[in-house]
């Protein structure tokens, strides 16, 4: 039975930074299990998406026990207990990507958004997906052109697998809900000035028809869910950044640091300067 292990873990950029960026490669691997390996229960602090070229397991996730087979690849995303095991007779051969930054949370709700089983999708060929991840392994890892390489390769794996999930998903994207599309606009654009007429203009509706299909659909409305898009984004950028207030703000859709003090006050109760030194000092 061949058994491999490889990977690679980025240690030129702290964790701090990489969850600030945009969107960052955290570690990349190959592995061919031996039979009922298994790894897990475990919560890890960035995303995490494994194709598997050959063999088959079982992903434990959210209380829910899935298969996943040859060309098929399983998402898990940050902070979700997940466990996942080798068949005992068909043990599965896999590659992975780890991921962080800003942005990588709405890639992810991407994909879960798109698949029927939430965490497992179906890919063309995991064997592209081990090639790449072979390139970020062949690569010398100590020097900053390096790392540049990496995380190009890393965009490449990410831009394909949404070309994939995007073809197969054309038709549904036409059928999507006008709540559904307000909330796909909003987290690709809460760090614009956005306001509710644009995002019913952008999915060919009346604000106030699109204000009470989302509430239904959503359990809130759209103004609420936008307003949480960017208070969870500014205080997350407040307790991990050192940026100064205006360009957090700017960050988060204000165009000045008063304005946006404004609305994290009345949101959160306090000033943003305050939140950050209440929560620096946790």
């Amino acid at each position: 039975m061949e058994t491999i292990l490889k990977e690679y873990t980025d240690r030129f950029t702290d964790f701090s930074k990489k969850s600030i960026s945009d969107f960052i490669l955290y570690n990349s691997g190959i592995e061919y299990c031996e039979p009922g390996y298994s790894y897990g229960p475990k919560r890890r602090d960035y995303h995490f998406i494994h194709f598997v070229k050959e063999g088959k397991g079982l992903l434990e996730i959210e209380d829910r026990t899935i298969e996943v087979h040859e060309n098929q690849f399983f998402i898990v995303p940050a902070n979700v207990v997940s466990t996942y095991t080798a068949d005992k007779d068909d043990p599965w051969k896999y590659c992975w990507i780890g991921f962080t930054g800003i942005e990588s949370g709405n890639f992810i709700h991407t994909l879960i958004q798109s698949s029927e089983q939430g965490y497992v999708m179906d890919c063309e060929n995991a064997s592209f997906y081990e090639d790449e991840v072979n390139r970020i392994l062949a690569l010398n890892h100590n020097n900053r052109s390096s790392y540049f390489k990496i995380n190009g390769i890393m965009y490449n794996i990410v831009g394909t697998l949404l070309e994939e999930v995007q073809a197969k998903d054309a038709a549904s994207v036409h059928d999507a809900s006008a709540a559904f599309q307000a909330m796909r606009y909003m987290d690709l654009h809460y760090h614009d000035d956005i306001h509710i007429s644009d995002i019913a203009y952008s999915v060919g509706v009346h604000p106030n028809y699109l204000s009470l299909m989302f509430k239904e659909e959503m359990g809130i409305s759209p103004k609420k869910y936008l307003t949480n898009l960017k208070t969870n984004k500014a205080n997350k950028l407040l307790m991990e950044s050192d940026d100064p207030i205006s360009l957090i703000a700017s960050s988060v859709g204000f165009s000045d640091a008063l304005s946006f003090s404004k609305f994290f006050k009345k949101e959160i109760g306090c000033s943003p300067s305050e939140f950050r030194k209440e929560h620096r000092a946790k």
